[in-house]
């Protein structure tokens, strides 16, 4: 391996750090758009947190429905 190489290495594993660091950055950020100033997300009312909670159950359900799917369509696709 030629030092050119392992530069190159070096900085894509930089670089790559850097923008992952960026983009978390910027979702915080715009996650935060929404918020008056001061505003936790710990002082919820008891309406959101159920709100959330359910949300949570009907996206857990969905992903096992999406499993189960993707099982029987590889099963099918064997024949």
């Amino acid at each position: 391996m030629n030092a050119n190489r392992i530069i190159d290495m070096i900085v894509r594993q930089v670089m790559r750090r850097l923008v992952n660091h960026g983009v978390d950055k910027g979702i915080d950020m715009a996650s935060r758009v929404g918020r008056k100033q001061g505003q936790s997300e710990a002082r919820n009312s008891p309406e959101a947190d159920r709100q959330m909670r359910d949300t949570a159950a009907r996206q857990k359900q969905g992903a096992k429905q999406m499993k189960q799917v993707t099982r029987q369509m590889r099963r099918f696709m064997k024949f």
